[in-house]
């Protein structure tokens, strides 16, 4: 069997990240990965962006994307990516997602920051967008940064962030219904030909009960994220117990962020191939 040395979940500027597609391939080539995943919330285009590179760089891209649910982040990975149904669907939670944009400018007006909608997607026309987005266009937008001069001149970026969009902060929480469940995601990835897989458990789940519901759902299995070392072992004693395999994933978003890029140690397959099951279906789809 083939040793093959995984980064299974990785951002791009197509959603929060900061990376393009083209670089962050050459990059994940250079720490060693045999196989990786763009995994941007609620879109592909990560993707299609990185085909051709990965082909130049010799490196397996799996097809992949993180999906936004109620209390949970799913990743589906390899999808059929040219499946419209699940691209449809994707649209449709894109549309959800910018709807919780707009609810966390409104409480971010609120308060007197001189943030909107257009500025959001001036900054950011090809991205799924999010709440780092918001973020990260408060700190490039002349007047949001005034405004954050003027209030929190020696504090950190971290703490810039935890003020504004913590749990517990302004635009921190919107309503839930703005969100749909997890069972819809694992349905939609399984139509596409996917994998389930639930995004760093250990920031999300609250018991192991909840796991099993997910289970029941119809989860394939769990992230493990090395950077995080010890609050794994949790969920990798679960995956063993229940016969769930284990993906692995740096979770990067960019060189900034303390998520940083998986190079060659825990994160491996004997035989990856396994995972995944008629694989040659999207030999054709590879040609388009």
């Amino acid at each position: 069997m083939n040793t093959t040395y995984i980064d299974w979940h990785l951002h791009t500027n197509f959603s929060d990240g900061t990376s393009d597609p083209r670089t962050l391939v050459a990059a994940v080539k250079l720490k060693g990965i045999d196989s990786m995943a763009i995994t941007d919330h609620d879109t592909l285009k990560g993707y299609f962006a990185a085909k051709d590179e990965a082909v130049k760089w010799n490196i397996e891209l799996v097809p992949g994307v993180e999906i936004s649910t109620l209390h949970y982040h799913i990743l589906g990975l390899h999808v059929d990516p040219y499946n419209q149904g699940f691209q449809d669907f994707l649209e449709h939670v894109q549309d959800i997602q910018r709807k919780v944009c707009e609810q966390r400018i409104t409480l971010l007006q609120a308060q007197g920051v001189p943030i909107n909608l257009a500025k959001l997607e001036h900054a950011f026309p090809e991205s799924r967008l999010g709440k780092y987005n918001i973020f990260m266009t408060m700190l490039q937008d002349k007047a949001c940064a005034a405004y954050l001069q003027s209030r929190h001149q020696n504090e950190s970026i971290t703490g810039l962030f935890a003020h504004y969009f913590g749990k517990q902060s302004i635009a921190g929480n919107v309503e839930e219904k703005y969100f749909i469940e997890a069972s819809e995601a694992i349905e939609q990835i399984h139509a596409a030909g996917g994998r389930a897989i639930i995004a760093h458990p250990f920031k999300d789940v609250k018991s192991m009960k909840a796991l099993d519901m997910l289970l029941e759902e119809g989860l394939d299995g769990l992230e493990v994220q090395p950077n995080f070392a010890e609050k794994n072992i949790p969920f990798i004693d679960y995956a063993r117990e229940k016969g769930l395999r284990v993906t692995y994933g740096s979770d990067f978003h960019g060189p900034a962020f303390s998520r940083q890029l998986l190079g060659r140690g825990e994160n491996y397959f004997e035989d990856a191939e396994s995972f995944f099951q008629e694989r040659e279906k999207y030999a054709l789809a590879s040609a388009h």
